[in-house]
């Protein structure tokens, strides 16, 4: 279903916008592993496709619920406080880019919301590494 994927367009062009210009943003994982502060969209999921409505000879309404992944990292010359802090800081930053999102510029769009988040940090030779995954809610409906 297109509403899952053209939400996931616009929470990326609302990333642009949104986060500070020292963190680098990609519609993918690009793979590239020398980069300080980067953020990416991951997997996306469409759990239920449901009718919602029985209309003999017409096109029957769909709803859609789905998830997409928000993942971003940060490589700290510091100490992993530092590192985890500023992932946290990103969090922030993409639930903020979620209410940008206007539904009405997205055809069948409901809702876009952060539903859930993992932090991970670890310490290296060189400072610390904090990695965030952000699951992103996506609700629409569709015909």
């Amino acid at each position: 279903m297109a509403v899952i994927f053209d939400a996931k367009v616009a929470l990326f062009e609302a990333l642009k916008v949104a986060l500070p210009s020292r963190v680098q943003v990609s519609f993918a994982d690009t793979g590239e592993a020398n980069r300080r502060a980067h953020v990416w969209l991951g997997e996306t999921t469409e759990e239920d496709l449901e009718p919602v409505a029985m209309r003999a000879g017409q096109a029957k309404p769909t709803a859609v619920n789905g998830l997409v992944d928000v993942h971003g990292f940060y490589v700290s010359p510091g100490g992993p406080i530092e590192a985890e802090r500023f992932v946290y800081g990103l969090r922030e930053i993409v639930a903020a880019a979620c209410r940008l999102i206007d539904p009405a510029t997205v055809p069948g769009l409901i809702d876009v919301r952060p539903e859930s988040v993992q932090v991970d940090t670890a310490e290296t030779p060189d400072g610390a590494y904090s990695a965030l995954t952000v699951r992103v809610r996506v609700r629409g409906r569709q015909t």
